[in-house]
């Protein structure tokens, strides 16, 4: 059963009983059942009409009643300033925030709740969106003349004779020469190679025997055709090949001379300088950098899943680990997210009193009446039960009195 209910019922028993003693002369037991339940009446009445006045007007009564819609402005006014200035005044959200440890709930994030899973989406949607939204045109535009000033400034006509020089040492001329065999009997044994070959063994047999019938009888009664011929050769090739392997290439002192010699020429060769400074400046005007490099963003930077995904995917993960194993990382964010957070309290503090100003003002005469009753009404129903108790007790015990003192003054 609600309070309002039940005070109502206290009342009204209250009533009754005063209108069903009225009557009975019973002594001093029933004066004193008659009087309390007068004074509970009485108690009950002026408790309902307390109450009912801070909302409504009772019986009618306009004056000093419907307490809180004449007060309106005044009660509105006390409530925002209790609020915004004292409830919630930056000192007590302050306090309440200074007990939280900001670094640990983040790391605990990172670590229980699926932070790390959404801290990736979140940074791969944002960098995938900035990527994806790049001009690669107008970017590579405005890099290809810095690049080509770049290329252009690169001296490779004295680079190369550098290289060059570098590599007629004997150290290098020693690997130079090792893998000018390995890779000799890998052309030699290369099926394109053995074709053309043979082509050109095919075309100078022609060429010798011609019209001559004892020059094809000869190299017939010698079972020299194309094939046999190739064979031959290959095998001395290879033979060459294997001597030198089997030697060493330090012990063929005439071809590292040799080889040398052609590298130390060409290091020196003012020919190739022009010739590799023109090459240069051919290509660096014929080629299209702005759309090179466009179409190299597009196909290698830009799209669903770039190359530098897992590479960004790891950057962020070592940066959440080193967070959540370092101390001193974890005070410097937790410091720092209070200050930013008492700045912008002290800063904005107003809005908190105008955001609870406005929220009131939302509720119309009878929509904050309805409220606060709803809110409150338990308790002001208790007063109007206490009301009539104590009411009740309190006429119970002036009957007591007064009859006390009559047999006193009759005595």
């Amino acid at each position: 059963m609600q309070k309002k209910n039940k005070a109502n019922l206290a009342l009204g028993i209250s009533a009754a009983g005063f209108l069903g003693t009225m009557g009975i002369n019973a002594g001093f037991w029933g004066g004193m059942v008659h009087h309390g339940f007068l004074a509970a009446t009485i108690g009950g009445l002026a408790d309902w009409f307390a109450v009912t006045a801070i909302f409504h007007r009772p019986l009618g009564i306009s004056y000093r009643t419907d307490i809180l819609r004449r007060n309106r402005a005044r009660i509105m006014d006390a409530l925002v300033t209790f609020a915004s200035e004292d409830l919630l005044s930056t000192e007590n959200i302050m306090g309440v925030i200074e007990r939280q440890n900001a670094a640990q709930l983040l790391a605990d994030y990172f670590l229980h709740r699926g932070g790390r899973k959404r801290v990736h989406e979140v940074v791969q949607a944002v960098m995938l969106k900035s990527v994806n939204d790049m001009d690669t045109k107008r970017i590579a535009g405005e890099l290809a003349p810095a690049i080509k000033d770049g290329l252009q400034s690169l001296a490779v006509e004295d680079i190369l004779p550098e290289i060059l020089r570098l590599l007629a040492q004997k150290r290098h001329t020693d690997r130079l020469l090792a893998s000018l065999v390995s890779i000799g009997r890998q052309v030699i044994e290369s099926p394109a190679l053995k074709s053309a070959l043979l082509e050109h063994i095919r075309i100078l047999r022609e060429s010798y025997e011609k019209d001559s019938a004892g020059r094809a009888f000869v190299l017939a009664s010698m079972g020299l055709t194309d094939e046999k011929i190739l064979a031959l050769l290959t095998e001395r090739i290879e033979a060459r090949l294997d001597s030198l392997q089997a030697a060493g290439v330090n012990a063929s002192s005439e071809l590292q001379a040799g080889l040398t010699a052609m590298l130390l020429n060409l290091s020196q060769d003012e020919r190739l300088r022009d010739l590799l400074r023109d090459r240069k400046e051919q290509l660096l005007d014929n080629i299209d950098l702005a759309g090179g490099l466009s179409r190299w963003l597009e196909h290698n930077i830009q799209g669903d899943n770039p190359f530098w995904l897992p590479q960004l995917e790891a950057y962020t993960d070592s940066r959440i680990d080193e967070f959540i194993s370092s101390a001193s990382q974890q005070e410097q964010f937790d410091q720092a997210i209070k200050k930013i957070l008492r700045g912008e309290l002290n800063k904005h503090h107003v809005l908190i009193k105008g955001i609870i100003k406005e929220r009131l003002n939302e509720f119309s005469d009878d929509e904050l009446v309805a409220f606060v009753e709803g809110k409150v009404q338990d308790d002001l129903q208790m007063i109007r039960i206490n009301g009539s108790l104590v009411g009740a007790l309190v006429g119970m015990g002036l009957y007591l009195l007064m009859a006390l003192a009559e047999r006193m003054w009759g005595l």
